[in-house]
């Protein structure tokens, strides 16, 4: 039996179980607003419930150990801490009806949590998701970022689709779009995910001032 954690070890804990995956703090922040602070990182890790590294940027990826999801068993029947807010109350009141559904079917956390949170659905038009996608990949407005990286988290979204608005995007200028000079050198999928403009593959956006 482990010991006793602090209310945000547990909220990490929680994090890392509807994950289930290795994942980050930025991950965390974007999809539950949830950040491992260093002391609970340290009570965990003391308790060898999660193990972690740091990544591309510093960023600090963590993942459950085979204990920390033991111990992350134990929180469908526990109380939750004292002195949190009615969603923490709700969150527990779910766990308990989880835990009562667990034990009658006989299964597992793991069968409960067998893949990686999808995260809800993406909110937005087509174009707000598009400079979203845009905003998450360059380092500056102005950047050239290949359309294929764009692509990639609009996959929710028909091809068909993707290019009517990038091709009204570009028409009324609020996008640029362009032929990348290495185009011989490029891997197949961003060759692919090129759009016609013109008769021309273009496989760069850009968005703001170049």
């Amino acid at each position: 039996m482990t010991a006793d954690l602090s209310t945000p070890a547990r909220q990490a804990l929680i994090a890392l179980m509807v994950r289930a995956e290795r994942t980050s703090n930025p991950d965390l922040r974007q999809r539950y607003r949830v950040e491992i602070t260093k002391p609970a990182r340290e009570e965990l890790t003391a308790q060898k419930l999660i193990t972690w590294e740091t990544g591309a940027r510093r960023a600090i990826f963590y993942e459950l150990t085979d204990l920390g999801w033991a111990r992350a068993r134990q929180e469908f029947r526990s109380p939750p801490p004292e002195k949190v807010s009615a969603a923490w109350l709700l969150h527990y009141a779910t766990l308990r009806h989880l835990d009562s559904l667990l034990a009658r079917g006989d299964q597992q956390i793991a069968d409960l949590y067998a893949e990686p949170d999808p995260g809800p659905p993406p909110a937005g038009t087509i174009e707000e998701r598009i400079r979203g996608a845009y905003a998450d990949l360059a380092e500056k407005p102005g950047d050239l970022i290949r359309l294929v990286l764009v692509r990639d988290r609009l996959t929710d979204i028909t091809r068909d689709e993707q290019d009517r608005v990038l091709e009204e995007m570009d028409r009324r200028r609020e996008i640029h779009l362009d032929p990348d000079p290495a185009r011989n050198e490029l891997p197949r999928e961003a060759l692919d995910a090129a759009i016609l403009i013109g008769g021309e593959a273009k496989h760069l956006i850009t968005i703001g001032p170049a």
